[in-house]
């Protein structure tokens, strides 16, 4: 299992490369003891969009976890409405009081975002919200399931860069030394993105 997470982990670093003939983008987000960089570099197709990103989340004391994404989206519905499904692959570590335990898994991702039209407000404001989810037989090491959602607002104050207010929930369940026992943390955030 670890040799197909290792070419999955492969795979998105080498279409992350090829990217770079598509839009990107580098953002940063930090709330009260959380820091998270994220960089997307974003591959058109004939009709979606091939995106791949890695990031990286640091929490104090509490976690540090990295991940690797690989998506397919495009516009659904309506023109303003986009959804992205994909992969996310993660690699941390956890800990709880006296407890921390080895996150890996591959989860599946849902993204989807809504730009709000310029005659309702003066600056163009996308609101989006995603969500990972990764089973017991998606988890490994001490892991057993993990959960994450996230929803934000990004403003667009100038051409090609955002201000973000977002939420960020993070819940995950392990089996090792200590047992079974869960870890979860919800933190409010702001950040800023340049794309290219």
């Amino acid at each position: 299992m670890k040799r197909i997470i290792g070419q999955i982990v492969c795979f998105t670093l080498i279409m992350t490369s090829v990217s770079f003939a598509g839009p990107y983008d580098l953002e940063v987000n930090v709330g009260s003891s959380v820091l998270e960089a994220r960089f997307n570099a974003t591959l058109p197709l004939e009709q979606n969009n091939l995106t791949t990103g890695i990031g990286v989340i640091y929490n104090d004391d509490d976690y540090k976890i990295a991940d690797v994404k690989l998506a397919l989206g495009g516009e659904a519905f309506l023109p303003e409405l986009t959804f992205e499904l994909g992969f996310k692959g993660l690699l941390g570590n956890m800990e709880k009081d006296y407890k921390d335990g080895d996150l890996m898994a591959v989860g599946f991702l849902l993204l989807g975002k809504y730009v709000i039209p310029e005659i309702i407000l003066p600056i163009p404001v996308d609101v989006s919200a995603g969500f990972a989810f990764a089973p017991d037989p998606l988890c490994f090491s001490d892991s057993e399931k993990y959960l994450e959602f996230r929803t934000g607002l990004d403003f667009h104050i100038i051409t090609n860069a955002i201000i973000t207010l977002g939420y960020r929930y993070i819940k995950a369940d392990f089996d090792n030394n200590y047992g079974q026992w869960d870890t979860s943390d919800g933190t409010l955030f702001i950040g800023y993105r340049m794309m290219y």
